[in-house]
């Protein structure tokens, strides 16, 4: 069910990423909005998703992630423009998720830990 969870996430995230028009605008900086509760929700996803996987691999391809997918959005979409402040709103939201991770983490340990 959790890998279900991460291909879901990944086809809406694509979805958003790669059709033809950007999103329309909700109020000032949307766009950048989006962006972060996108990569940050992916983040989550991919964590919950991929258990085993070490922290000091998954993180770093998160953030490898964040400035590459900008990148393929303008190569398959002419239309769409490289921004390096979606990249930057890519970095902060797998930076939160990163830090809400571990913050969980560190809860869970102190609240079942036996001491």
């Amino acid at each position: 069910m959790r890998k279900l969870l991460f291909l879901a996430c990944c086809a809406l995230l694509a979805y958003g990423l790669f059709r033809p028009e950007p999103p329309p605008d909700l109020f000032n900086e949307s766009d950048k909005f989006l962006h972060l509760i996108a990569f940050g929700g992916l983040s989550l996803v991919t964590r919950f998703a991929f258990p085993s996987t070490p922290g000091w691999l998954l993180w770093p391809l998160l953030f490898i992630q964040a400035p590459l997918s900008e990148w393929l959005q303008h190569l398959l979409q002419p239309t769409r423009e490289f921004s390096t402040m979606d990249v930057l709103a890519n970095f902060c939201g797998i930076a939160l998720a990163l830090l809400f991770w571990i913050g969980q983490d560190l809860l869970r340990k102190r609240l079942f830990s036996t001491t």
